[in-house]
């Protein structure tokens, strides 16, 4: 075949399979052609056609819609879970940090939530400010009953913000529950709530016996009021509350105000506590006419408070102190406070700096009224002791402490100042009838001043290692002895002493380099007797057997003295050195001893009205003497000599 016909026949063959291709395309596609689409601006009428439903025999619409809300109820019932799980969180933490009791309430804005051993058990709508009632209908019927105005609780109460559990009429006596552990205490706790009682008495009790729970149980209920809280009691009872201490654990008070807490008790008695009430750093907590009694330990204590203000306490017969004030120190003035036959002290400040105590009142405390121990700057006003111990023991290295209008009456001491003590002074002050001392003086650098001091055993006594001691207006009646410095003091100045018919010695010193100066001693025994070297300048002594008596091997110097006595003027022991000068001495027996004068001194009888004094009581002795011999004889039977008559003209 040519070359030519082989081409011609492959274009025949190319064009039957073009017709062929071009029938084909037809038929598949119904002749649609293809051409380059056109670009457009989207509009409503070029959006994409819905594509039909593929499968007509789908769900219908109110299946959808059911399945819609099936899928929200799930998306709820998931939230609600949700919540209720945050809820029972929060539950079980405060649940643990309120010791894990066994039952408790936790009162919110809206809701109260029960918990059971940690486990949110029930979710009961109301909350807000809840009394006894509320809580009746929210609590199982076993956690809480009533009956003719007495309620019994058996859970801890927990208040959060915002919220409030009042307590008052009709509910008379709450009881709350409590029992051998610490998860049985029906505690309450105000959180940053409120709790108020309102002419109410609230007691613990077994929940066997119903008799108080004993103070040695771990599980007595109490109450503590937190940070922002509130606890406010009127003409109410608090009893038999509190948890003791187990050494690790400090216990708790009945009623504790922790920091930041606040509130009052007014016209309210708070009894048979562990600790009657403790405000630890608490603020703006108002205390009116409460009375503290029967508490094991302390009645009232006061930790770093702040704002406190305080009228009308009384602490009567409790186990330990009446009033403590401890822990940091704050400007709250400490007043109005009455003690009585508390078991330690009536008050006691320990480690307090610029304290104020003022118009506090202490009878028969087993301790004594006020002790002050390692504190600085204190200021006491207006404190009367009776029948104590010690009216007022500072000790433990206090400092610069004053005492002003002090009355103490009866005791064994009115004033005991311990040997760390460095610098008081007690002015304007009586001390009456103490059986050992008036004032017992161990510290250094004390003064008293204006200070009267009667019937005492000893007005003022200074002790061994004593030292920079001025006693400056010191008034003394009656008593044994006067002022009594032993040996070993040093810096002991009397001046202008006022002493009234102390029986032994007005002075009686041993103290090296002691300056008597100034003032009057009438009667008594001795108006001075010096064991030490000593200056006596300016003193008068007056109606005293004898006036001045040494028995110093150092120099003792009287210069400028008056002594008008009965017996002996001035007495120097043999082995004394005793100098006289420019002095007056008046006595039966002007000077005895190796006395060396100086100057001009005037040395003769007692006056007259001191011999009449002598006299007096002599002829009194003997009229008495008579009568008493004169009665002896008639009960004897035995008749009086009759004299014989006189002779007739004998009287010419």
């Amino acid at each position: 075949m040519s070359r030519r016909a082989w081409f011609s026949r492959l274009a025949a063959a190319g064009a039957v399979l073009g017709t062929v291709g071009v029938l084909l395309s037809g038929e598949l596609f119904g002749g649609v052609a293809y051409a380059a689409p056109a670009v457009v601006a989207p509009t409503a009428a070029t959006q994409p056609v819905q594509v039909p439903d593929p499968n007509p025999e789908g769900p219908s619409a109110a299946e959808r819609a059911a399945a819609q809300a099936r899928a929200e109820a799930a998306r709820r019932a998931a939230r609600a879970a949700a919540k209720r799980a945050e809820a029972a969180r929060k539950v079980r933490i405060t649940w643990e940090k309120r010791g894990r009791p066994h039952r408790m309430a936790v009162v919110r804005s809206n809701r109260i939530d029960v918990v059971t051993d940690g486990r949110l058990t029930r979710q009961v709508g109301g909350g807000g400010t809840v009394t006894i009632n509320t809580l009746d209908r929210a609590l199982p019927s076993n956690w809480l009953a009533t009956s003719d105005g007495t309620a019994t609780l058996s859970a801890a109460i927990v208040l959060t913000p915002g919220t409030a559990l009042e307590v008052g009429n009709p509910i008379k006596r709450l009881e709350l529950i409590g029992g051998p552990t610490p998860q049985d205490a029906t505690a309450i706790y105000t959180g940053s709530g409120r709790v108020s009682l309102n002419g109410v008495t609230v007691t613990s009790a077994d929940p066997t016996t119903r008799q108080a729970v004993a103070p040695t149980s771990p599980g007595r209920p109490f109450f503590a009021v937190s940070a922002r809280g509130r606890f406010e009691a009127v003409d109410s009872t608090i009893s038999d509350l509190g948890t003791p201490s187990t050494g690790i654990d400090g216990g708790r008070a009945g009623v504790t105000f922790n920091q930041g807490a606040t509130g009052s008790l007014v016209r309210t008695t708070v009894q048979r506590n562990t600790t009657g009430v403790e405000l630890s750093r608490s603020d703006g907590v108002h205390l009116e006419d409460v009375t503290f009694t029967g508490s094991v330990g302390d009645g009232l204590v006061l930790t770093g408070d702040r704002g406190t203000t305080m009228k009308g306490i009384r602490a009567l017969g409790n186990g330990d102190n009446g009033v403590v004030v401890a822990g940091e120190s704050t400007d709250r003035p400490v007043t109005g406070i009455t003690t009585k036959g508390n078991g330690g002290y009536g008050v006691v400040v320990v480690g307090q700096t610029r304290g104020q105590l003022a118009d506090i009142d202490t009878t028969g405390d087993q301790s004594g009224g006020l002790r002050i121990n390692r504190s600085t700057d204190v200021h006491v006003t207006d404190l009367t002791a009776t029948d104590q111990p010690a009216g007022v023991y500072v000790h433990v290295s206090s400092a610069r402490i004053v005492l002003d209008h002090l009355r103490t009456s009866g005791g064994r001491r009115g004033v005991v100042i311990e040997k760390s003590t460095d610098g008081l002074e007690l002015r304007d002050s009586k001390i009456d009838g103490a059986r050992v001392a008036g004032v017992g003086i161990g510290g250094k650098h004390v003064l008293l001043s204006g200070v009267q001091v009667s019937d005492s055993r000893a007005a003022v006594r200074v002790e061994r290692g004593a030292e920079g001691i001025r006693l400056a207006g010191l008034v003394l009646d009656g008593g044994r002895d006067g002022v009594v410095a032993t040996a070993g003091t040093t810096g002991v100045v009397i001046a202008d002493l006022l002493a009234r018919n102390v029986a032994s010695d007005a002075v009686r010193s041993a103290s090296a380099d002691a300056e008597i100066i100034g003032g009057r001693i009438t009667g008594g025994a001795t108006g001075i007797d010096v064991a030490a070297a000593t200056t006596i300048s300016g003193v008068t002594i007056d109606g005293a057997a004898e006036g001045i008596h040494s028995r110093s091997s150092d120099l003792v110097r009287a210069d400028e003295v008056s002594v008008d006595a009965l017996n002996l003027g001035v007495n120097a022991l043999p082995g004394s050195r005793f100098h006289l000068t420019g002095s007056s001495v008046h006595a039966l027996e002007a000077l005895r001893g190796p006395i060396q004068q100086h100057g001009t001194n005037d040395l003769s009888l007692p006056p007259l009205n001191l011999l009449s004094a002598i006299g007096v009581p002599l002829i009194l002795l003997a009229i008495v003497l008579e009568q008493v011999h004169a009665t002896r004889q008639r009960r004897a039977g035995i008749r009086r000599r009759r004299l014989p008559p006189v002779p007739v003209g004998a009287t010419g």
